[in-house]
């Protein structure tokens, strides 16, 4: 079997300069690398550096015409509305010209595209033999208008979705596609996210550490963390928040399609007429507000690979977004065997077993989020045994293996695909 593995045309997924879809797509093509023939195509950057002696080969696309486009709306949005230009900045025709022109000549059985469901058509065009798999990380199905979607459905052999969320949702919306929609979650490196083989700390260093992981942008809560940790700041003295991302809101027009959620939509009030975020500024005086400056770290962009031991070192993970799909910080803090606080939202809501794994909280809810961070500090053997358990359940059903058996299965269904004998393959993950 070939595959060809379609990334987003502004991933970066070689470390150590990762972006999230850029790392899945990465660790999932090293997995599918070694079962079956796989390229990956993706955006040309200078300063790519490709590991030797990968298991999948890589064509980079030159996208020069289309980031001189971008870098013209950016700079002179006035402008690019008067020209009608500022709906193309997501459009990417040169990236999309170029992977339809390669697969053309690659024939392969297999073309699994990642969240671009509005270029299905074109990388399917009449006479093409290949397989399509859609892979959505998000809800911009269910968030777009019915019949656009519908249309590129109707070359499209199977979605999948990253959690039993986002197949529902997408079920929900479109209740009468025929093609395959299974679940295949995403994963960690369980050989390299771990325990630390000694939890104590270092002799004097009694701080108690909380790790928020993920990009500073009004979608994945910061704020109500903050707000949160006031409270927590106020029953221990020695108490420490550390935010590993980077300052990376998205732009408005995203958030207002990321979910249909008025908790998510209310998150406009971070943007100026202008569209400019002004979620720092909000963030810088929360800090003030709570005085916590001296008690919240910001770390940065840390390097994947540098992340474990950053979990390690860290008594509770947190996660207060108001969407999300997954959270693959998550799955790799219960793979360090640390004890996740998530909100009930989206793909969390299947990774995290509220009073097993972890604390589910309600979202936009800080008083509820101390609480449970209050708990989870006031009762550390509970803390230790709830990272046991969250331990156990990332070996069990979030390694990449896994997510790479789930889609092998994907492929096999399609490439064999006969009406009359489609088989759907089982939930992949356990409630």
């Amino acid at each position: 079997m070939k595959l060809v593995f379609v990334s987003q045309p502004y991933d970066r997924f070689f470390p150590p300069s990762q972006n999230s879809i850029g790392l899945i797509v990465y660790y999932t093509a090293l997995e599918l690398g070694r079962r079956i023939g796989i390229t990956l195509y993706g955006k040309r950057y200078r300063d790519n550096k490709i590991p030797e002696g990968l298991p999948f080969k890589v064509k980079s696309i030159s996208v020069q015409r289309d980031r001189i486009l971008q870098r013209f709306i950016r700079t002179f949005p006035r402008a690019s509305r008067w020209l009608q230009l500022a709906g193309k900045l997501d459009e990417h025709k040169q990236y999309r010209k170029q992977v339809r022109r390669r697969l053309a000549n690659d024939c392969p059985d297999v073309v699994h595209v990642m969240n671009y469901w509005n270029w299905c058509r074109e990388l399917k065009q009449h006479g093409s033999s290949h397989r399509l798999v859609l892979e959505m990380q998000c809800e911009w199905l269910s968030q777009q208008a019915r019949d656009e979607v519908g249309h590129q459905l109707d070359v499209v052999d199977a979605v999948v979705a990253v959690s039993d969320h986002i197949a529902k949702t997408f079920r929900t919306a479109f209740p009468d596609y025929p093609g395959l929609v299974a679940t295949v979650g995403n994963g960690v490196d369980v050989t390299l996210f771990k325990p630390r083989s000694e939890r104590a700390e270092a002799i004097g260093d009694a701080r108690r550490r909380i790790l928020f992981v993920g990009r500073i942008s009004p979608e994945k809560g910061v704020h109500t963390l903050l707000e949160a940790f006031g409270e927590v700041a106020e029953t221990f003295d020695n108490v420490e928040l550390n935010i590993a991302g980077p300052h990376a809101p998205l732009p408005r027009d995203f958030i207002t399609t990321l979910s249909s959620d008025p908790q998510v939509t209310n998150l406009l009030r971070f943007y100026d007429r202008g569209g400019n975020c002004t979620y720092r500024a909000h963030l810088d005086e929360l800090l003030v507000r709570h005085r916590i400056n001296e008690k919240v770290r910001f770390l940065g962009n840390v390097p994947h690979k540098d992340l474990v031991a950053v979990y390690q070192t860290s008594d509770i993970t947190v996660n207060p977004s108001l969407s999300e799909s997954f959270g693959i910080s998550v799955v790799e803090s219960m793979a360090c065997g640390i004890p996740v606080v998530g909100t009930r939202v989206g793909g969390m809501c299947e990774s995290i077993l509220s009073g097993s794994t972890g604390i589910l909280v309600e979202a936009d809810a800080p008083r509820e989020l101390a609480k449970a961070l209050i708990a989870i500090l006031q009762d550390p053997v509970g803390g230790w045994r709830m990272g046991l358990e969250g331990r156990k359940r990332a070996v069990q059903y979030y390694s990449w293996q896994t997510r790479a058996e789930r889609l092998m299965s994907v492929y096999r269904s399609v490439v064999a695909y006969q009406p009359e004998t489609y088989v759907v393959p089982s939930r992949s993950v356990a409630a």
